[in-house]
């Protein structure tokens, strides 16, 4: 009844504005039974609502059945898959974005250390990746304080253009709205504007 209520709402907010939902299935750490979420996913997905889920953050439980989702475009954490090979394939050749939030795993542990954060190796298993904050008040974040994080960690300011990219193709927005992010984006990029060398720079310092 609860879970209808929530839909319903939902989907009447999707008139409003409302571009999407986020799954966090419980039980999280521990194999749960999905169905209820593909058929919530369902009818979202059929008001044109983004779907996005949480799993794997502190054990492989979940991505597998998190990943068979309607509509899912974006998953939340994924941290564990690196264990598992065959978790990792199925990640990569779903084309699902990872929300990955450096901070937030260090801090609950998902993970022990940021030079232990499986998110280089996400990226070069051909995993699309998008920097997140997940939820900056708990965790005393900025999204501004995780790009430095990454580039601390080795991305190239040419590497977090394209993980930004990565972020405005599956943002639950308008496609107007994305494309002129997109627009936006290209003209930082662009190696004329200086902008690549000073940002190097400037995260370096």
């Amino acid at each position: 009844m609860l879970f209808e209520l929530l839909l319903q709402a939902c989907i009447q907010a999707a008139d409003e504005g409302l571009g999407g939902i986020d799954f966090l299935y419980e039980p999280y750490d521990t194999e749960a039974d999905w169905t209820t979420a593909y058929h919530i996913a369902e009818r979202a997905a059929a008001v044109g609502l983004g779907i996005t889920a949480h799993a794997g953050e502190f054990s492989t439980a979940n991505i597998a059945a998190a990943l068979r989702v309607l509509g899912l475009t974006r998953i939340g954490h994924a941290t564990q898959a690196v264990r598992d090979p065959q978790l990792l394939e199925l990640l990569a050749t779903s084309g699902v974005t990872v929300e990955c939030s450096l901070s937030c795993n260090v801090v609950l542990g998902a993970v022990a250390s940021y030079t232990e954060h499986p998110v280089r190796q996400l990226v070069e298993s051909g995993i699309a990746i998008a920097l997140c904050t997940d939820d900056p008040v708990q965790i005393c974040t900025t999204i501004g304080r995780e790009y430095t994080v990454a580039h601390t960690l080795g991305f190239s300011a040419a590497e977090l253009l394209a993980i930004t990219r990565n972020a405005i193709k599956v943002a639950f927005t308008s496609p107007k709205r994305r494309n002129e992010l997109l627009i936006e984006l290209s003209q930082w990029g662009n190696p004329d504007s200086g902008w690549l060398q000073t940002q190097s720079s400037t995260l370096s310092n």
